[in-house]
């Protein structure tokens, strides 16, 4: 070969070298973040451990906290009794929730309103129920001949969301909480329905086991999880429309949806469609682009994050050396609308 000259297989080497290098720079770029942050924690007064579970466009916080002795609130006064309870965070303020005759409430979201939906235990049995400014409605059960069997004596519903439209979202199942009988649900205008995958294009009849809905926008759009194989999905109405897990297929669980579209949640370092639980257990953000990020709490063993707002904010619980807390925290992305656009998401 002559001096200059290149040969056909050393354009061929550089052609490869060049796709593989492309290839490379292309999956650093698409690899998943992971945002170490320092949040605002929550912790009810005198509790053992305190997670938020929910979070509104005006920064109203749903949770949960667990006293071990008698806590009292030194702002209102109220007096919790040893075990679990509910509470409402509004400007800085608590709130007990506790529904009348239950033995432990669960509050799991809160609408644009104000208005809280969770769920509450009677002996064995599991009732939904909603709270307004002191006034509860309550139980709000899935009626008995939507579940598999309607003449099951024990059969439970679990309001975990609401939209800022006030469309409801939650799940129901048998006594025996297999997960095959759970199935996911939208109550909308006092109206249940229940979630069904198409396995066919016309097929709207077959109740999809193991599915719980845990977050609906204002856009309809609906969030949910296969809570035995760490496989979560999107939703409109009834229709599962697409199924996703974080990325490397791992152990997933997708708790809520805002009008942007973006999705939080859970994610563990173990591999999906396994039957258990996050191992390790990370918080998550699902752009409506599909880039995602993993969420820590800095100086934690686990994260949890359970919701979001169209402002980003969101809420969770954290485990560290001192015990479990919950917490609140604004995302900070690069592609943040301006104002003008969270007010417009804000009004939906």
């Amino acid at each position: 070969m002559r001096s200059g000259q290149i040969g056909p297989h050393l354009l061929r080497n550089a052609a490869v070298l060049a796709v593989a290098m492309f290839l490379v720079s292309a999956s650093a770029a698409w690899a998943a973040k992971t945002e170490t942050f320092v949040p605002t924690t929550i912790q009810y007064p005198g509790s053992t451990s305190t997670a938020a579970r929910g979070i509104n466009n005006k920064g109203d916080i749903v949770g949960t906290y667990v006293c071990a002795v008698a806590c009292v609130n030194p702002v209102t006064g109220e007096t919790s009794t040893p075990g679990t309870h509910g509470f409402l965070l509004r400007d800085g303020v608590y709130t007990r929730i506790d529904v009348p005759g239950g033995m432990v409430t669960f509050p799991r979201g809160i609408g644009e309103k104000g208005t809280v939906v969770g769920h509450y235990n009677v002996g064995a049995v599991t009732h939904g129920f909603a709270y307004f400014e002191g006034f509860y409605l309550y139980p709000i059960d899935v009626p008995a001949e939507d579940f598999d069997h309607p003449a099951s004596p024990l059969r439970d519903t679990l309001l975990v969301r609401i939209s800022p439209k006030g469309d409801i979202v939650g799940c129901f199942h048998e006594d025996t909480q297999a997960m095959t009988t759970m199935h996911g649900f939208l109550l909308h205008h006092g109206k249940f329905t229940i979630l069904v995958t198409p396995h066919n294009a016309h097929d709207r009849s077959t109740h999809d086991p193991d599915t719980m809905n845990n977050g609906v926008a204002s856009t309809g759009e609906i969030v949910g999880f296969y809570l035995s194989s760490g496989v979560s999905y999107i939703a409109k109405r009834n229709v599962i429309a697409t199924t996703f897990t974080f990325e490397g297929n791992l152990f997933t669980l997708g708790w809520d949806v805002n009008a942007r579209g973006d999705i939080v949640g859970v994610h563990g370092d173990n591999r999906a469609n396994t039957v258990g639980a996050p191992v390790h257990p990370h918080g998550f953000l699902r752009t409506k682009d599909g880039e995602y990020r993993s969420l820590d709490v800095q100086g934690a063993i686990s994260t949890q994050v359970f919701g979001i707002n169209v402002l980003r904010d969101i809420v969770g619980t954290y485990t560290d050396a001192t015990g479990t807390h919950g917490f609140v925290y604004r995302l900070k992305l690069d592609d943040q609308r301006d104002d003008e656009d969270e007010r417009d998401d804000r009004d939906q």
